[in-house]
């Protein structure tokens, strides 16, 4: 045990000391509901495997303004091995980036031996491979250009005169802790990256070069019941997210559910909008949809940022252990067990 801790303690340390050369993510308004994008540690914690879509359409009517698609998938594959995937593209006027994240996670618990199963906690370590091509096409670009000192880009020598691409791949670690109704999570994306800068938008003659910064990510959420019957509950969440090259930045969600089927929630993220969230769970199928309005200084210049997420559940064919159970409180208002079927050795 005392090894462990001390594992842990390093993983921890490793995360937020560890110099930092990638690429910022997106900025995802649902991150509570494809958390595995946010903190790869998710992967393999539940008893289901979620395949979410998610399509980010921001600063509408905003010329050029990011367009985010991604598809995420994971699954246990026993009971401490979790496995994800993610396929991402995002396109930003003459920017797009397109790649695709592979993770490995082992969890365990770390509760009592004897603690009740409803009592439990665990923990997921993960370890996770981004292949990333960042591209830039002068032809989809002309505010650059009428804005370089010639009027027309000619001089500029950053900006390259044909379509470039880079290929990158970077590594991130990721920790996350779980009960039932808690979650706790901390996360260091693409800490390590080859090569280290961009071959795109970088003039090296000239002293320029377009590194790549990473992300911190800390994630807490609780799930509370808020009546005996467990028909109503509300989950508030909060993500703090840091970079090399930019302030904390932090987004407070609270949404209200009803029966684990459907539920209203609103979001802040902080200096730059006020977010409405709604969505349904029912059966296998997930649907979730977020509208944010920009507080920043470019609110009169866009009509708001749509984000869709859907997505399918599967069910994991032979149950496995150290997991967070999909109907938990559903089961409890039924005075079912959900946890009957496991038994300790």
């Amino acid at each position: 045990m005392k090894n462990l801790k001390k594992l842990i303690l390093v993983f921890i340390l490793f995360l937020f000391f560890q110099e930092s050369k990638s690429q910022q993510l997106p900025i995802f308004s649902q991150y509570m509901f494809n958390d595995y994008v946010i903190n790869p540690g998710v992967a393999g914690t539940l008893d289901y495997i979620p395949l979410r879509m998610t399509y980010r359409n921001q600063w509408t009517g905003f010329s050029g303004a990011p367009k985010t698609l991604t598809i995420t998938g994971h699954s246990a594959v026993s009971d401490h091995v979790g496995l994800g995937s993610l396929l991402y593209t995002d396109v930003t006027g003459p920017i797009s980036i397109t790649g695709a994240m592979l993770s490995y996670n082992f969890r365990f618990p770390v509760s009592g031996k004897y603690c009740a199963w409803d009592k439990r906690k665990f923990l997921s370590l993960s370890l996770s491979t981004r292949f990333n091509q960042f591209a830039f096409d002068p032809t989809n670009e002309t505010w650059y250009s009428m804005h370089a000192p010639d009027g027309s880009g000619a001089i500029d020598q950053v900006i390259p005169n044909g379509i470039e691409t880079s290929f990158n791949i970077y590594h991130s670690l990721a920790l996350y802790f779980y009960s039932e109704r808690l979650y706790v999570g901390i996360s260091a994306l693409d800490v390590f990256a080859t090569p280290n800068d961009l071959d795109v938008l970088s003039y090296y003659e000239g002293g320029y070069t377009n590194n790549l910064i990473g992300q911190y990510n800390f994630l807490a959420g609780y799930y509370y019941p808020i009546d005996e019957q467990m028909n109503w509950a509300i989950e508030p969440s909060l993500l703090l997210k840091k970079t090399k090259m930019s302030d904390m930045q932090y987004h407070f969600n609270t949404r209200v559910i009803y029966q684990d089927l459907m539920w209203l929630g609103l979001s802040y993220r902080q200096f730059d909008a006020l977010v409405f969230l709604l969505g349904i769970d029912y059966g296998q199928y997930f649907f979730g949809y977020s509208y944010d309005t920009s507080v920043s200084e470019i609110s009169g210049y866009n009509s708001g940022s749509h984000e869709l997420v859907i997505g399918y559940n599967f069910s994991i064919r032979n149950k496995k252990d150290n997991l967070r159970f999909r109907k938990r409180f559903e089961d409890r208002r039924r005075l079912i067990n959900p946890f009957k079927e496991f038994r300790r050795n």
